[in-house]
């Protein structure tokens, strides 16, 4: 039987604001955890948005540390162990749990390709030695691989797995996604593809986890307050406005990059700066003018 609550909502992926020696900026990282907290959405520190894999262990841990006490509670804090050591993850984990984190999200390894029956044993290890709810991060972008759904079905049926969080495109993988899960009393869905989140929320999923969601965090809660209202009107015109912002994020870019126009993008907030996490590399400064352009067309 499961104790934890069940999430809902719009759980935002954070971006690591750094300063130019690459050491957390913590004063933005504040500013970044209210300005979402006070708009009424979640966070997942340590995503893919946040360049987890480039960050050390003190930084993770310093930033979930802030995450936590900022958000005082407000919503709810998860926390991403992204590391191809199990007792690693295991340990990250625990840490974060222990420092008030809600919820570990857990990632699959990606240097060695999985066969299912590995990434299930992976997924059990990693759940019983958590002492706290884990969610489930199925990311084929990154990892290069696809959690299959029946292992999913396994997997949900643990006493601390709480979720999925689901970032394949791959047709006919939301609808099934949706029919195997949606609806459980003991189980969050949450959809990872900002684009595909209206037609996830209409199947019935419980959330999601949009990256332009630092940039505008009260429009991705209005487009969800609208689907709970059955506004659907409402939320289609929001999340064509958002697709709008999305594309000007990843238009021509690889994931890094657009990662990269996110961060320009949040300096017109004064949110953070643009700089990036090795290996990876702010825009131009031209690129990043015309980010802020663009974005200021869209008001």
């Amino acid at each position: 039987m499961k104790t934890s609550p069940k999430y809902r909502g719009v759980i935002v992926p954070l971006v690591t604001p750094v300063n130019a020696a690459g050491e957390l900026d913590e004063a933005a990282a504040v500013r970044l955890v209210n300005h979402l907290a006070s708009n009424g959405c979640g966070m997942l520190v340590l995503g893919t948005t946040g360049e987890v894999a480039s960050l050390s262990f003190a930084l993770r841990r310093r930033y979930v540390e802030i995450a936590v006490k900022t958000a005082a509670k407000r919503t709810p804090v998860f926390a991403c162990i992204a590391s191809n050591c199990l007792s690693d993850s295991i340990e990250a984990a625990n840490t974060y749990l222990a420092l008030g984190a809600d919820a570990a999200v857990g990632i699959l390894p990606n240097y060695f390709k999985l066969e299912p029956a590995e990434i299930q044993t992976y997924f059990e290890r990693l759940s019983s030695g958590i002492r706290g709810p884990l969610m489930v991060y199925n990311m084929p972008a990154t990892t290069g691989m696809s959690i299959p759904l029946d292992v999913m079905e396994t997997l949900s049926r643990l006493p601390n797995v709480t979720g999925l969080k689901d970032s394949e495109g791959t047709a006919g993988r939301r609808e099934e996604v949706a029919k195997r899960f949606g609806g459980r009393p003991d189980f969050s869905l949450f959809m990872g593809i900002a684009a595909h989140s209206v037609p996830a929320l209409r199947l019935g999923f419980d959330g999601l986890v949009p990256s332009s969601g630092n940039l505008y965090p009260e429009r991705w809660s209005n487009l969800f307050n609208a689907a709970e209202t059955g506004d659907w009107a409402t939320a289609e015109k929001l999340q064509q406005q958002l697709d709008a912002l999305g594309v000007i994020f990843q238009r021509n870019r690889t994931l890094g990059q657009s990662l990269a126009a996110l961060k320009a993008g949040l300096g017109l907030r004064g949110l953070c700066s643009a700089e990036m996490i090795p290996p990876l590399l702010p825009l131009s400064p031209a690129d990043q003018e015309s980010v802020r352009a663009e974005l200021r067309e869209l008001g």
